[in-house]
């Protein structure tokens, strides 16, 4: 009997063993897919922000700036008493971590919690223990950003008591400046031209821009081209901001200079109300001539008679512009959103044969509507209505604002040194007055400096707002949710109990 049992065992032995080795190859495989399943989903995961504002959607000039760190950047929140915008600034941080891969690491210190950390963190950086602030390290470089530069208050309430409340967070804004500061190799410079009667940086017409451009970590300072004998070494890009008076030959001389270096960058914007010739010259010697007349139309416009504002019909001489399609890659996401100017316009003339043999590439960045003309006859004291001539004046549409860029080479993968400038015909749009009109400009004007100083992928970061959601409720709705609460949702609770007991008793 024995031989005969033999086989029977060694089969069964067999099998188990076979059984045995394909369960080990089966948790092998099923292990090696969970390992490689959590390693793809924790390198490339997704997020979405489905918030009423897109609260934590990080704006494309943040997520540029984050993928373009060669190092990591550490962020320290030390928040002792900044309860209002603490949440906030701790999700926001998180959003960066993320979008950064990593780079950006983020500590969240709770002073009351963590004495010796609180301490250390003084000491290192040299801050009070009341301070409310998020610290930015960068190989060894440090930036501070203020609770008070991350909110807007409203303190309208003030005089009853009661404490103020954020009207809008501006934490993605001064953190990605802060964040730009430190990582740049060096400090950007803009001079604005002085000495033909243009506002200088520091003038009260030109507080809102000024304080937007600091925030991009570009210093702001006035040259006069008169007292120096060439344009400063360290300037990345010139502003000239409706002159009052023609150039010196001079002056242009040190210009063409600057330009024809290979690397000058100019930001041009002329003074509607007051003839240039040399500059006008100078400039169409690249195909871009100014026009000296001024853009208007014919259509109603708001005017204030006796106290109260009615609409009436006259020359409307403040431009709307258009910012065409292909001005994309210089404006971003203002590209196909209409601009209105502020002030007097005039218009520019493009010579295509001309820029061409000047080596120079035109974009268009703003353009009027066909209904506008340039008035080439236009006196302000003249109180008679002006008409569109066409064998004098300009047809519309008309071209507002244009780039030139010159050196560069058609195949985008190589990157050589360029001459860049941006012609504007209007210099009041981004005045205090004109940012009030159209605050479109102000995105023009940052992305157009920006654009200037080799910085493509940086674009303006708007606050968002603080929105305080109500839910009002009449008794009818009161009613139905009382009657899901407590009737519904325990009846099918009940039911569902029900059925599972009746079926394990059958």
């Amino acid at each position: 009997m024995e031989p005969q049992n033999a086989p029977q065992k060694s089969r069964k032995t067999i099998k188990r063993l076979t059984i045995g080795i394909n369960v080990v190859i089966q948790v092998i495989v099923f292990a090696a897919i969970a390992v490689m399943i959590n390693y793809v989903s924790f390198r490339h995961f997704k997020r979405w922000d489905f918030t009423r504002n897109q609260k934590y959607a990080l704006a494309p000039l943040t997520k540029n700036l984050l993928a373009s760190l060669k190092k990591p950047v550490k962020a320290v929140v030390f928040f002792p008493s900044a309860q209002g915008i603490s949440q906030d600034v701790g999700s926001l941080l998180r959003e960066y971590e993320y979008a950064s891969d990593r780079k950006i690491s983020v500590e969240i210190v709770d002073p009351y919690r963590n004495l010796l950390r609180a301490k250390e963190l003084s000491e290192k950086y040299k801050f009070g223990s009341t301070d409310n602030i998020v610290i930015l390290d960068y190989e060894g470089k440090s930036k501070f950003v203020n609770a008070m530069d991350m909110a807007e208050m409203d303190t309208s309430r003030a005089m009853f008591g009661q404490p103020p409340t954020v009207r809008a967070f501006k934490g993605e804004e001064a953190i990605t400046s802060a964040i730009l500061e430190i990582t740049e190799d060096r400090q950007n410079k803009a001079y604005f031209l002085a000495g033909h009667g243009e506002p200088v940086p520091s003038a009260q017409e030109l507080t809102a821009l000024k304080t937007f451009v600091d925030r991009q970590n570009i210093k702001l300072d006035s040259v006069d081209l008169n007292n120096v004998d060439a344009v400063p070494a360290d300037a990345s890009a010139i502003v000239i901001l409706g002159p009052k008076a023609d150039l010196s030959e001079r002056e242009i001389k040190l210009l063409s200079d600057y330009w024809s270096e290979g690397n000058g960058r100019l930001f041009v914007m002329l003074n509607a109300a007051m003839k240039t010739p040399r500059l006008a010259e100078w400039l169409s010697s690249f195909g871009v001539t100014p026009l000296q007349d001024v853009v208007m139309r014919t259509g109603t416009m708001l005017a204030v008679e006796r106290g109260q504002p009615t609409l009436k019909t006259g020359m409307v001489t403040t431009a709307v512009g258009i910012v065409p399609a292909q001005a994309k890659g210089i404006l971003k996401e203002i590209a196909g959103i209409d601009m209105q100017l502020s002030g007097l316009s005039q218009s520019i003339g493009v010579d295509a044969a001309k820029a061409g043999a000047a080596h120079v590439q035109t974009t268009q960045l703003l353009s009027t509507p066909a209904e506008y003309w340039g008035e080439t006859e236009y006196d302000s004291r003249d109180p008679q209505t002006p008409t569109n001539d066409p064998a004098k004046d300009h047809k519309g549409p008309l071209t507002l604002a244009i780039a030139l860029e010159k050196g560069g080479l058609s195949d985008p993968r190589v990157k050589v040194e360029t001459s860049r400038m941006v012609l504007v015909g209007n210099a009041a749009y981004i005045s205090n007055d004109g940012l009030r009109v159209s605050e479109v400009g102000l995105d023009f004007a940052i992305n157009s400096l920006n654009w200037l100083i080799n910085r493509e992928q940086l674009a303006g970061i708007p606050p968002k707002s603080k929105e305080a959601i109500n839910l009002s409720l009449d008794e009818r709705q009161m009613g139905r949710i009382a009657l899901a609460v407590m009737g519904v949702i325990p009846s099918f609770i009940a039911i569902l109990g029900l059925m599972v007991w009746w079926k394990r008793r059958n």
